[in-house]
């Protein structure tokens, strides 16, 4: 995996997405030389058409992303996975002619358009066909020892297993407790104690080795991973590949002095000040172009039942600092006396509140919340204050970051706010507040986009 603007991102989603890069080229170059107008001078058109060419193929990218077709796990073999490619692509091309050419014309030509469109959907079911054909989970593993094989080596070895598409393969443990020699643990064996490493290494054609990072090492043990490192072979703490597998920090396997260090390494004080211009413009923009929709609602919800149009409630802000959240009220007016969790069926919710809460047009008021610098468009989910008291543990630590409208725990756990929920979503939170950036940014907006339309996040 390599790690990109503080985003961990697997190599081979990068090779799915070169791949999709050259299939676009391609069918591009297709195009200009069979439509006759281009083809009578194709260098000039580039020239003159490079800035309109890139916005088409980033269009493609992002719609392609929204879809999740960036997954290396699916295999794109199987009908039902490369019918989703070939539609994407057509979609593609549907949002780019209602983009560009409706507002702005026809800035590339129709008929250019159309082969250009034709020609990449067949490109690319026959790359991602390839893909699949060829990366096949055998190439495309790693083989990996676990040091150590308590409970944090045996949660990363079910989750691998989870996983099998991965690109990691267990090999077995490595383990100086005498008692555990030979014996076998979740079904792999410890293949020996930890002076035997270099020997195990090569025996075993070991590439990466995962290290519990919670516990102190001796000294002759940090030595030997060093040798090992200095060798080629791949050094990660478990945590880190928690991290990797499932977009979470594993809060039971991780201790203070592992935060403390990532937090030596963690000032981001560009990033702030971009994301903080970022909300600004971004719902200055979406106020402009709700503005009616914001009429309509208040409208209906005051047809629908008594009481205010919107529902204000104090939350919990950055470092706890408390303000009054902003939504569009979706239950009766006595819904507050009820229980704290609400479910889909929730009898309080009013005809009108089921309807927006579907579409998330309730959440649209906190874009005031957002220019007065209450909230973010991205962060965890704003907190009420007698939240605040959780003992889970790490629980807090979500308030070192304001809070959002939309995040990493809403797209990757969107099933709903329950009791038993919560110490998993907090998992998902410490995950984007460790490694918040531009990317993990953009990447959470374009799944937000996903769920809305389609109903289901990750």
């Amino acid at each position: 995996m390599l790690r990109i603007f503080s985003r961990h991102i697997a190599i081979w989603t990068l090779v799915l997405f070169a791949g999709d890069v050259v299939c676009y080229l391609l069918s591009m170059v297709v195009a200009i030389f069979l439509n006759p107008i281009t083809a009578k001078n194709p260098w000039y058109f580039l020239g003159e058409s490079a800035i309109p060419l890139t916005l088409v193929g980033m269009t493609y990218f992002v719609v392609l992303f929204i879809a999740d077709i960036y997954n290396y796990e699916h295999d794109f073999r199987e009908p039902l996975n490369i019918a989703r490619v070939y539609f994407s692509s057509w979609v593609g091309t549907i949002v780019i002619m209602i983009i560009y050419y409706f507002p702005f014309g026809s800035f590339v030509g129709r008929t250019l358009l159309l082969i250009q469109a034709a020609t990449f959907s067949f490109l690319m079911l026959i790359w991602r066909f390839a893909f699949s054909s060829i990366a096949v989970p055998e190439r495309l593993q790693k083989r990996m020892v676990i040091i150590g094989s308590g409970k944090s080596a045996q949660l990363l070895l079910r989750t691998v297993k989870a996983r099998p598409r991965c690109g990691l393969l267990p090999v077995g443990f490595v383990e100086d407790k005498a008692e555990k020699a030979g014996a076998p643990v979740c079904g792999l064996p410890v293949l020996g104690p930890s002076s035997q490493l270099e020997d195990l290494i090569q025996e075993h054609r070991i590439s990466l080795l995962a290290v519990a990072g919670m516990h102190k090492k001796s000294p002759t043990l940090i030595n030997t991973l060093l040798k090992a490192s200095w060798h080629g072979c791949q050094l990660l703490d478990i945590p880190t590949i928690m991290e990797y597998l499932t977009g979470t920090v594993p809060t039971g396997h991780i201790s203070d002095n592992w935060l403390f260090e990532w937090s030596l390494k963690s000032y981001k004080g560009y990033y702030y000040r971009i994301k903080r211009i970022f909300d600004l413009s971004l719902a200055v923009v979406f106020l402009a172009l709700t503005s009616i929709l914001f009429l309509v609602v208040a409208l209906l919800i005051k047809l629908d039942s008594r009481g205010p149009v919107f529902f204000r409630q104090e939350r919990s802000g950055q470092d706890g600092q408390p303000f009054k959240i902003l939504k569009f009220r979706t239950m009766q007016m006595d819904a507050e006396n009820g229980p704290t969790w609400t479910s889909d069926n929730d009898p309080r919710i009013t005809r009108v509140g089921r309807f927006i809460r579907k579409l998330r047009l309730d959440e649209l008021p906190q874009l005031i919340n957002i220019l007065k610098g209450e909230m973010s468009f991205i962060g965890p989910r704003p907190l009420v204050p007698s939240e605040n008291d959780n003992i889970m543990p790490y629980f807090n630590y979500r308030l070192l970051v304001k809070p959002g409208l939309t995040g990493w725990a809403q797209v990757m756990y969107p099933e709903g706010l329950s009791l038993d929920s919560t110490a998993e979503k907090v998992k998902y939170d410490l995950y984007y507040i460790k490694n918040m950036g531009l990317l993990l940014d953009l990447a959470i907006l374009l799944k937000t986009v996903r769920i809305v339309l389609f109903g289901r996040g990750r």
